[in-house]
């Protein structure tokens, strides 16, 4: 639970040292994609997780939504933990804003389409983020 609202999260997430290479897929064209986009996970479940991002748009595909906010894009992303063998998951973003760091910098958060068991691993290399 949180200061000022519910805790909405099904799963506990941990700050792994991870990297992710994600593309970004049109929800109104699925065959229109972006090139991959380099990003560090900022924290990570099975179920989903944060990261942050140089773009926002890559190639025009905003990360987020397509067409005026009718069509939900979806990621397709790999996740390169430290020290273990990379995680495939797809998904799509819950939410986004500007990060608080680096400057010019974004973070999305994403929700992925099937439970990633693998990622559990993760805390264990991880860890838990305040708060």
């Amino acid at each position: 639970m949180t200061l000022f609202r519910r805790e909405r999260r099904a799963k506990e997430r941990y700050r792994p040292l991870a990297t992710v290479v994600f593309t970004v897929r049109s929800g109104k064209d699925p065959g229109r994609f972006s090139s991959p986009v380099t990003g560090d996970v900022q924290d990570v479940s099975s179920t989903g997780m944060s990261v942050v991002t140089p773009r926002l748009a890559p190639d025009g595909i905003h990360i987020m939504y397509d067409t005026l906010m009718t069509f939900r894009n979806r990621i397709d992303a790999t996740i390169f933990p430290e020290g273990k063998p990379p995680v495939r998951v797809q998904g799509t973003v819950a939410w986004f804003r500007a990060a608080d760091a680096p400057p010019g910098f974004y973070i999305f958060g994403m929700r992925f389409d099937q439970e990633a068991p693998a990622l559990e691993e993760l805390r264990l290399a991880g860890r838990k983020p305040p708060g």
